[in-house]
């Protein structure tokens, strides 16, 4: 839960990048439930909110499509200035869920 709502942040965490990136500081549980703990989110470095990048991710955050997850995924790696050999790394991982 983030309070108050923020589809910035949102979209940041539910974006391949901050699923794996999170999965590799956080904690899997019996069972395979994964612990999203404060203080391994909190470690997560977001990128200083660029307005155009802000306002189209808190568009698409508002509804969750496929097509618009594809888009979110694309405006965070431009966000974190990723190379194209990470990008296909992280397109390739499994999103856990």
């Amino acid at each position: 839960m983030i309070v108050p709502y923020n589809g910035y942040l949102l979209a940041v965490l539910n974006s391949k990048l901050g699923d794996w990136y999170i999965r590799h500081r956080g904690v899997t549980r019996n069972g395979g439930y994964f612990e999203y703990k404060p203080m391994f989110i909190e470690q997560l470095p977001v990128p200083i909110n660029q307005t155009n990048a802000a306002e189209r991710l808190e568009i698409l955050a508002k509804n969750p499509t496929a097509n618009n997850q594809t888009e979110i995924d694309r405006i965070i790696f431009d966000l974190y200035c990723l190379t194209r050999t990470e990008i296909d790394y992280l397109e390739n991982q499994p999103l856990h869920g």
